[in-house]
């Protein structure tokens, strides 16, 4: 798979990042110049008299050769059939290739010199993901073949926040994040990516009960299922173009606990789990895919491999979420 998309990536996004599609034009110089890597029939039994015997066994012979045709046709058959299952995976591939997406996200998806200025990046001086080569972001644009239009995602971010802030990065259904995702001259993506919701686990925001269906005012929002349908609201509102995939979580592990992690339990006693489900309930009340990360090969069992600190995956938990984003690309994940 070719691996200069991301190059252009980068450089794409230091000339802009816009205000929605066909919109306004907002400059978003990317911090930095680029990014430098620092860091998958048995015989019948028949007894009798000689003639019988001999006729059966002609009979035997001619059916073991229907057999043998039978199955060399049935190994043919199942040959073209895999053959065209791996064409089918080729045209799927060629179909994507040169499509346009964007990110909507927090710190998982951030890496140094590939978000907007004025937002935070986590990796990869924290973490252990020291390679833009080993993010869930990088190896689906080089899989696929895709161009990232902008990866907006800032570390620390929840959903809920001041929906009418303009500045702060960390609020994502705020006018400065969900008007940050267009590409050149306000191009919209093909396709966003929303990946946000851990941090509004851990900083235990209430749930809510909005179905995505329930009309939020602008303003402080203070429920995760408020901000995120309002998130929703502006995003469909600016980018009308755009296919829009709305990703669940991955377990979270309590960090006050040893490896192997336990669950982590927020104040409202609630897990990433609750969050989920209602990230899947709202995005279905809309027609959106969902992406369902906490069925993508992370578990709390393997979270000790999967992540750095029970939170923030390693390269082989990005490779999960990779694979689960590229297969609903694909049409295999709903």
């Amino acid at each position: 798979m070719k691996r200069a998309v991301l190059a252009a990536v980068c450089a794409m996004a230091v000339s802009a990042a816009l205000w929605g599609c066909g919109g306004g034009t907002k400059d978003a110089d990317i911090q930095g110049n680029g990014v430098e890597s620092a860091d998958a029939a048995g015989d019948d039994g028949v007894s009798g008299q000689r003639e019988t015997d001999a006729g059966q066994e002609s009979g035997g012979t001619a059916q073991e050769a229907a057999g043998t045709v039978a199955e060399d046709g049935g190994d043919m058959a199942q040959g073209n059939a895999e053959a065209d299952g791996v064409q089918g995976g080729e045209e799927t591939a060629v179909q994507l290739a040169g499509t346009t997406f964007s990110i909507l996200g927090d710190s998982i998806s951030t890496y140094q010199g590939c978000n907007p200025v004025g937002y935070y990046a986590f990796f990869p001086e924290n973490g252990e993901v020291a390679d833009v080569e080993d993010t869930w972001w990088r190896r689906v644009t080089d899989d696929l073949e895709l161009t990232l239009y902008v990866n907006g995602s800032s570390s620390g971010a929840t959903v809920a926040g001041d929906s009418t802030g303009t500045a702060d990065p960390q609020c994502g259904c705020n006018e400065l994040r969900t008007n940050d995702l267009s590409g050149p001259e306000g191009a919209c993506p093909d396709r966003i990516v929303i990946y946000l919701g851990t941090n509004d686990m851990l900083k235990a925001i209430p749930l809510g009960d909005n179905d995505g269906t329930g009309l939020v005012e602008e303003g402080v929002v203070e429920t995760f299922s408020d901000a995120y349908t309002l998130m929703l609201d502006k995003v469909q509102a600016n980018y009308p173009l755009a296919e829009i995939y709305c990703c669940t979580l991955l377990p979270v592990g309590d960090y006050g606990t040893d490896t192997p992690y336990v669950e982590f339990v927020n104040g409202e006693q609630l897990t990433s789990a609750d969050y989920g489900e209602a990230v899947a309930r709202i995005a279905g009340s809309r027609g959106l895919p969902v992406i369902d990360l906490s069925d993508c090969g992370v578990t709390i069992e393997n979270l000790h491999e999967m992540t750095s600190d029970g939170v923030h995956p390693t390269a082989a938990g990005m490779r999960c979420i990779a694979e689960a984003v590229e297969e609903a690309f694909a049409g295999l994940r709903q």
